[in-house]
């Protein structure tokens, strides 16, 4: 518990502080699972997936981000027949793991982008950080874990005040709650072992100062 609550507290802390450079937003798409069970199919058995983005705009090239997702996940092996082992007694694993994300990532900008000043600028970006979710599952129960947040997205300014932008995105979850099992298949992958699961969004931010009059760094 005393995890959940420091990662609240940066996530809540770090945007108070710089206000003036921010952005708030909301996400929408899909989720979808990867691990034991699923080691390799994207976008397998997706679930809507919606959330909040609070985004500090240090400089053209740099931003930090806070994020909050909630989404359900779900799976069966009866969907891979093929995984299933020989001196495994069939019995058949289908889970649905509800879960809330949050996290903190950097993101770093391949083309200079200033938020919000000019119409149509873009920049595609990377993103990585570190996370925290709870997991609601049908069939461990309730579990907190760490998770290691990365992806690949690109921004657009719509007006002064509206930017969009489209994101995939990964969750590497330190944890085997999401998928209900303890290597359910036998595999002892190191990979698989702990599950995935990933986001594919569109998100849109609006900006309450104007930046070239609050951010010398911008001029």
């Amino acid at each position: 518990m005393r995890k959940l609550f420091f990662v609240v507290f940066v996530f809540i802390s770090i945007p108070t502080m710089a206000q003036r450079n921010a952005n708030f937003g909301i996400i929408g798409g899909i989720s979808y699972y990867m691990g034991d069970i699923n080691p390799s199919m994207h976008y397998y058995n997706p679930s809507f997936a919606g959330g909040l983005i609070y985004r500090i705009n240090i400089n053209t090239r740099y931003a930090i981000r806070g994020n909050a997702y909630y989404t359900t996940v779900s799976g069966s092996d009866l969907d891979f027949p093929e995984l299933l082992h020989p001196d495994r007694p069939y019995e058949p694993v289908t889970f649905s793991t509800s879960l809330l994300d949050l996290n903190l990532q950097g993101e770093f900008n391949f083309l200079p982008f200033t938020p919000n000043v000019g119409k149509f600028n873009y920049t595609p970006y990377v993103s990585c950080g570190l996370g925290f979710s709870m997991a609601l599952s049908s069939d461990a129960g309730t579990a907190h874990h760490l998770t290691l947040p990365f992806g690949i997205g690109v921004k657009l300014n719509l007006t002064k005040k509206i930017s969009t932008g489209l994101e995939w995105s990964f969750r590497k979850a330190f944890s085997d709650i999401i998928d209900g099992q303890e290597n359910p298949t036998g595999d002892q992958s190191l990979i698989h072992n702990n599950d995935w699961y990933s986001y594919l969004g569109i998100f849109i931010t609006y900006k309450f100062i104007n930046f070239a009059i609050d951010c010398p760094a911008y001029d």
